[in-house]
């Protein structure tokens, strides 16, 4: 089981927005840009262009709720 990392606003929404971009298959790219604390934590990575996308970590954190 995921440790459920404290988020704030900004950070919660940033991983919703990076789910509804995986969803709609739309690449997050260069658009959204998310804070030092997700990457360092493992919810995000970043590939070779600079896109940004969510690990299963992330995704478990969502399924954990605000």
């Amino acid at each position: 089981m995921t440790k459920k990392i404290q988020l704030n606003e900004e950070q919660w929404r940033q991983l919703l927005a990076l789910r509804e971009a995986h969803l709609r298959r739309h690449a997050p790219a260069e658009a959204l840009q998310v804070s030092w604390r997700l990457r360092s934590n493992g919810l995000v990575i970043a590939d070779r262009e600079g896109r940004t996308h969510l690990t299963a970590q992330g995704l478990a954190r969502l399924s954990q709720g605000r």
